[in-house]
């Protein structure tokens, strides 16, 4: 919900603010790169001090989160002030998601009661939600009720925060103390690069794959308007593609076992490129709505499946740091994707800007596709 808000409606609020698509790529990527920047370390510390709660950090980042929402509704016009608080905004916004998918491994670690698949198809079913009444609301009362809706997703995200490290704590103290893992000293990035070299490659695939997925996802409203809908239909349309979602996320647990977690990655990249070329070719709005069908093998797929991933290819020891860098990959993508399709979009169109989003996408899948067959030396555990 905080991704529907910060991200899907980013350009709603900023272009209502009077910056244009430039502008606003500008602002999404600024915000991605402090995101990017600063999931890695809060991770990398995460590793070196084991007795730091997530919680702690989750909830200073959306204390921040709450003071720039504040300073946005005060002030939604376009001026220094509110590029300034937008880019902060998008960067407190983006490490919560790396702190709660390292939560997630800890948590099945202890042997608590986790479903990640489930959960994580919860947070599609949510954004579902929001994208649908925001695109109504926005229509109806303006781009400045957006902050309104942020506040209420950062309380719901406290109220979820507390509950969830209560959780935690539960697991940890009745975990036997035979089953106590001592925590080897983390590695330094240059360490991390070195020691797990396919793992670190598929993620640089991965950074190329996500320029062309967040070319999509950051200015969804310009395909939209290009085959003659609005801010309602970017709503209806941001939660069909968020609700397709679901179901492969909700039963990842019951996919085939005849194929493995890194097989149905492969199968994942292969998709993006089918899904880019879908969204650049649709010609009206019922063929855009068809072609999100494809979110499902291709996003959903992969998201759901890279925390495993990360987790069974990547030492325990750098588990934080894998699981922030896995997210601050396709932050990065997303960062490139704002610089890039800001200026494409506005110079050349939503059609060859798409096209040529769907180059990026096949060339990030043949390098990612390509480390995942790479053998490592050395087991990692």
């Amino acid at each position: 919900m905080a991704f529907c808000v910060v991200t899907a409606y980013a350009a709603v609020f900023l272009h209502g603010a009077g910056y244009d698509d430039q502008e606003l790529g500008i602002i999404l990527a600024l915000g991605n790169v402090g995101g990017a920047v600063m999931s890695p370390v809060l991770g990398a510390w995460i590793d070196r001090n084991r007795k730091i709660r997530h919680a702690q950090l989750v909830f200073a980042l959306l204390g921040m989160q709450m003071i720039l929402l504040t300073a946005l509704r005060i002030n939604p016009q376009k001026n220094l002030l509110c590029t300034i608080c937008y880019v902060l905004y998008i960067t407190f916004v983006m490490p919560v998601n790396a702190l709660n998918l390292d939560l997630c491994v800890r948590l099945e670690r202890a042997k608590a009661p986790l479903n990640f698949g489930l959960a994580r198809s919860m947070g599609s079913f949510s954004f579902v939600i929001l994208s649908t009444l925001l695109g109504i609301l926005t229509e109806q009362l303006g781009y400045r009720m957006l902050p309104f809706a942020g506040m209420a997703v950062v309380a719901l995200q406290g109220i979820g925060n507390r509950l969830i490290d209560r959780d935690l704590r539960d697991a940890e103290n009745s975990l036997p103390q035979s089953e106590t893992v001592l925590q080897e000293r983390s590695s330094s990035l240059a360490d991390f690069i070195r020691e797990n070299k396919s793992f670190c490659l598929m993620l640089f695939g991965t950074i190329i794959i996500f320029i062309a997925h967040n070319t999509d996802g950051n200015f969804l409203i310009n395909l939209v308007e290009n085959v003659g809908g609005g801010p309602a239909i970017m709503g209806y349309l941001a939660a069909f593609t968020a609700i397709v979602e679901v179901p492969v996320m909700m039963f990842s647990d019951k996919l085939p076992k005849r194929w493995s977690r890194v097989q149905y990655i492969r199968l994942a990249f292969v998709f993006f490129v089918l899904k880019t070329l879908a969204y650049a070719l649709a010609p009206n709005i019922p063929l855009l709505f068809a072609s999100r069908i494809l979110q499902a093998p291709s996003y959903a797929l992969y998201t759901v499946l890279i925390v495993g991933y990360a987790d069974e290819t990547v030492p325990q020891k750098d588990s934080a740091k894998a699981q922030s860098l896995a997210f601050s990959m396709t932050t990065i993508g997303s960062v490139l994707a704002s610089l890039i399709g800001g200026s494409m979009f506005k110079t050349l169109g939503v059609k060859p800007t798409m096209l040529t989003a769907t180059v990026f996408a096949l060339a990030g899948g043949v390098i990612a596709y390509a480390a995942t067959h790479m053998r490592k030396k050395d087991p990692v555990k």
